[in-house]
């Protein structure tokens, strides 16, 4: 294994599969027709009560905000005073920290970008390079950027391949769909410039690398790929993660006039239609067909419910 692949490794944050206990598999790499990309689609599960997990889902991912929000470095000095000591006050001190990087805007989409973080790495085993929440000025800001910067290298091509993320969550699937790719589009078409959609983020990656791997030669491996001067910077290559998450009526009928399997069943039907827009929506962009995009789609009984106990979960 090359150095770098086992330095990104570590990056990976082992788990127990628990969001499986959540949700199912609906459609798992799904060829979206005459592009690059792959679709992935999940469902709500049920318990042995027949009440949606949904809330428990919300609450999961609420328990990931640490391994989100914090740079790894700040995580793995936790853990050793933890270890050395056997007090968990630096690792409570990391929660109150995260929390406080959270917006309380209705209207915030950081529950899926969370979603997105989880799924990139449980489901494609891509971990996240730098954490953009730490980067923050404002628990009252969205930050200005993509939704995630996830890496991986190809020891195939020798590239280092970058996963620009981007999360949308609308009443409509199609509104999602839409502003997905028009936001996502830029980040991974356009070229080394400093007037680039990339740029800032760029920049912030070389500034802030340091403080977000707690791996110095991992650091010294991969600066030269951000560094428009090194012959490196040439196998950079951008590609996509994209979260949709959109409202589903069936849902509303749960144990009344439909069975979660009923459910299911409607969400596989719907899928071939959702994938066709988002091969449409993708080859209006020239180039975006020749990119490789991982896109999970995700219905909830009500996207604007999920934000409100998403928000009052982080208020707990």
């Amino acid at each position: 294994m090359d150095r770098i692949e086992k330095a990104i490794n570590s990056l990976l944050v082992d788990t127990k599969k628990e969001i499986f206990s959540r949700i199912e598999e609906v459609s798992f790499e799904f060829d979206i027709e005459k592009t690059s990309s792959k679709g992935y689609c999940y469902a709500l599960k049920t318990d042995g009560n027949d009440n949606l997990r949904l809330e428990d889902l919300i609450e999961f991912i609420d328990s990931k905000i640490v391994d989100y929000a914090i740079p790894k470095k700040e995580i793995d000095k936790a853990i050793k005073h933890l270890n050395e000591t056997g007090s968990t006050s630096k690792i409570l001190n990391l929660r109150r920290q995260a929390e406080t990087l959270f917006t309380e805007l209705e209207r915030t989409g950081e529950g899926g970008e969370l979603l997105l973080y989880i799924l990139a790495l449980e489901i494609l085993k891509i971990p996240q390079l730098i954490s953009k929440m730490s980067l923050k000025t404002s628990g009252q800001l969205h930050y200005q950027g993509s939704d995630g910067i996830h890496v991986k290298y190809n020891s195939n091509d020798k590239t280092l391949d970058l996963y620009w993320g981007e999360s949308k969550m609308y009443e409509d699937v199609n509104a999602a769909i839409n502003k997905c790719f028009k936001s996502l589009n830029g980040f991974l078409l356009d070229p080394l410039s400093y007037s680039s959609t990339q740029e800032r983020d760029l920049l912030l990656i070389t500034q802030n690398i340091n403080n977000n791997v707690n791996n110095p030669e991992f650091e010294e491996l991969i600066v030269e790929y951000f560094d428009k001067d090194s012959e490196m910077s040439n196998r950079l290559v951008y590609k996509g993660i994209c979260f949709i998450g959109y409202d589903m009526k069936a849902y509303k009928e749960l144990n009344k006039t439909k069975t979660i399997d009923n459910i299911k069943d409607e969400i596989l039907n719907e899928l071939q239609s959702h994938y066709g827009k988002i091969s449409e929506r993708i080859k209006k962009f020239p180039s975006l067909d020749t990119k490789e995009i991982h896109i999970f789609l995700m219905p909830f009984p009500s996207v604007s419910e999920f934000r409100k106990y998403y928000l009052e979960t982080l208020k707990v």
